[in-house]
């Protein structure tokens, strides 16, 4: 049987570095997924927006966000133009789309700002979660 998929936004990902993988949701996830829970998913845009966050805002953390990153797997940036998604951003399109094209289980992100009205929503096979509904909900 094959591993629930899960894609992890740059803002998760974010959030669970800055706390060194302590006593968040998006920590939790990340210690699941890398556990053998279900496989970690990137972006190559996500893994280029993370790595310029951390460096720009928490250098001393580069090295746990490396060590990390080894535990996903990079999928290659597509955009398609989807109903659901075409008021986000480009960034975001393009990151949940490449989420959606490749059959990703769930889309997890904190961005409340632009994902705010798609929470909860599923498009084709891929539902998009808070960190917290997602671990709430499923394990």
């Amino acid at each position: 049987m094959e591993k629930i998929k899960v894609f992890l936004d740059t803002n998760v990902i974010f959030s669970a570095i800055y706390t060194n993988l302590q006593g968040s949701y998006p920590s939790l996830i990340i210690k699941l997924g890398i556990e053998g829970a279900f496989t970690l998913y990137i972006s190559e845009l996500v893994e280029i927006e993370i790595k310029k966050n951390v460096k720009r805002k928490i250098k001393e953390k580069e090295h746990l966000l490396n060590k990390t990153l080894n535990h996903f797997s990079k999928l290659s940036d597509v955009l398609i133009e989807f109903e659901e998604i075409k008021n986000l951003p480009i960034a975001d399109k393009i990151i949940l789309s490449t989420a959606i094209y490749n059959k990703i289980d769930f889309f997890i992100t904190g961005n409340v700002k632009d994902f705010s009205n798609l929470y909860g929503k599923s498009i084709l096979k891929t539902k998009i979660l808070t960190p917290k509904d997602f671990l709430l909900k499923n394990w």
